[in-house]
Parts: C-alpha cells; structure tokens; sequence
C-alpha cells in the first residue's frame, strides 16, 4: 500500500486497499511520521475476507472500546519518538473515537493488529484517515500502511 503525505488539512478520506493472504495470521501495520504540529487521526479500519464480508476480522476496528490506549491493537514507537506511540482521541473523530498518533520528535510511530486469514482469500481492507495541522505549521507527514 503506498504512503499518504502532506502538510494541509483535509476532510476524512476513506483508503481502500485489496490483498490475497500468503499467510495465516498477516499483521495490518500503520505507521505515522508525524510532528506535534501536523498529525494524522485513523478511524473504522476494517479487515473483511471478501467470501464473507460480513464477518469483520479486527478486534476494536474503530477504537470505541479503548479510554487512552487501543485496546486489541499493538503500538510502539521508534527511539526518536518523544510523546510515546500514539492515544485515543475522543474528539475530532470520524465516529466516537480514534487513533492519533504522537510521535513528535522524527521518528515514526506504529499501531497494528494480527488477524486470521486463509491463504488464497482476498481481504478487503479500508479505513478512514485525516491529516490535521496546526495553524501556522508546514510540516510534511506520513502514513504508511502495510500487511507483514
């Protein structure tokens, strides 16, 4: 999946990516390379087989059933990162809550989240991001997205 960057506001995009399963348990990773300054919010991720959309495979997709940290998801953060590996925000969210990642320092943050998969199926994996900036800032950031 290819990276997402830019230093301006914008509204709540929805990405929309496909992948066909090598492995059985493939891990869904974010990570953000962000400042203080301009940061980047991700709500309603879902992991769907697409044999049976109708089972979501994520545990806490949109972060309802987290208070400051994501419950279900893993998150660490490089050495360079000063604020630690992102929060749940509960304002400014697409719905309820979401994940805003902290990283201030250059360093880049992660959050992921293993599921099971069948090798072969294909996964239909979406969420929604926005970029917010701080008024006089022009600072570039980056979301990368990936299965591993």
């Amino acid at each position: 999946m290819a990276p997402i960057s830019g230093s301006t506001n914008t509204t709540w995009i929805q990405y929309t990516y496909s992948y066909t399963a090598t492995k059985t348990a493939p891990i869904l990773i974010f990570g953000f390379d962000s400042y203080n300054i301009v940061y980047i919010v991700v709500d309603d991720v879902s992991v769907v087989d697409t044999s049976n959309a109708s089972v979501e495979l994520l545990v806490n997709p949109s972060f309802e059933n987290s208070t400051s940290i994501a419950t279900g998801w893993t998150t660490w953060c490089t050495t360079s990162c000063t604020a630690g590996a992102g929060t749940i925000a509960t304002t400014n969210c697409r719905t309820g809550n979401c994940f805003k990642d902290l990283c201030s320092g250059g360093g880049v943050d992660y959050i992921g989240q293993a599921f099971a998969a069948t090798i072969g199926h294909v996964y239909n994996i979406s969420f929604w991001s926005q970029r917010v900036k701080v008024p006089g800032s022009g600072t570039t950031v980056t979301l990368y997205t990936g299965i591993v």
